[in-house]
């Protein structure tokens, strides 16, 4: 019994390795790579074994002809649903020291959406319920810059998605007025033109006006990074609708 929980522990930590390693370097991870990177204890044939039962169980898949592997969809997800929530707080506090200059809400709030767009480097969504539906959005131009993206068929459909469906994203937005963070990977989010993304997204509902903050990215995005700049700023965001909306 303990080997087959090695064994199951050991391809978590190589999936886990592989993912984080392809989040930042966006190319095609081979075990000899991974085995060098990070001085792991396993041979690379060790790896390369478990890396190929991965891809048997649908967790990564070969690039072409390269000997690196890359995560699926699905591996993604496994990745998401292990990760730990104190690790998803950290490392990237945000401060908006604007806001005591700014009177205009709408300003106020496209500022604080700028801000977590640069920060996390992903476009950001913010919907409000309160006596009526709004959404905010800034920084498409980040998605210009992952690599994922120079496909030009992938741009199309994610500006089509941004430009023509804004009201279905919107109203996608509005059922996550909870405040846990939730994080939809590829189809979870409900779109084809945007199947290539994920969405980490978490709001509040519990006041006068409820609203829903969101980041969209590549599916390759860095979600400890995104969850932490999304909680900084909707923690300060609080404070500002109340006040300003």
């Amino acid at each position: 019994m303990s080997k087959v929980v090695d064994v199951r522990g050991r391809e978590s930590e190589i999936l886990n390795l592989v993912i984080e390693t392809y989040i930042k370097e966006s190319k095609p991870i081979s075990s000899i790579h991974l085995c060098e990177k990070y001085n792991l204890p396993y041979s690379s044939a060790t790896i390369r074994n478990v890396m190929e039962t991965l891809e048997k169980k649908g967790f990564l898949s070969h690039i072409h002809t390269s000997s690196g592997r890359v995560p699926t969809t699905k591996g993604f997800k496994q990745y998401v649903e292990c990760l730990k929530k104190e690790e998803m707080v950290k490392n990237y506090p945000i401060e908006l020291g604007f806001y005591s200059t700014l009177s205009d809400s709408s300003q106020i709030i496209n500022k604080a959406l700028d801000t977590l767009a640069l920060k996390s480097g992903y476009a950001s969504f913010l919907a409000v319920s309160g006596e009526g539906h709004k959404l905010f959005f800034r920084g498409a131009r980040f998605i210009l810059e992952q690599p994922e993206f120079e496909n030009i068929e992938r741009l199309k459909n994610v500006f089509y998605a941004l430009e023509v469906k804004l009201n279905q994203i919107q109203e996608l937005m509005l059922n996550y007025f909870d405040e846990q963070v939730k994080i939809l990977v590829g189809d979870e989010i409900g779109f084809d033109e945007i199947s290539d993304c994920s969405l980490v997204v978490s709001g509040s509902g519990e006041k006068k006006v409820s609203y829903s903050l969101a980041l969209l990215g590549p599916m390759r995005m860095d979600y400890v990074r995104a969850v932490s700049c999304l909680q900084s700023i909707k923690f300060q965001l609080e404070t500002i609708i109340e006040d300003t909306l």
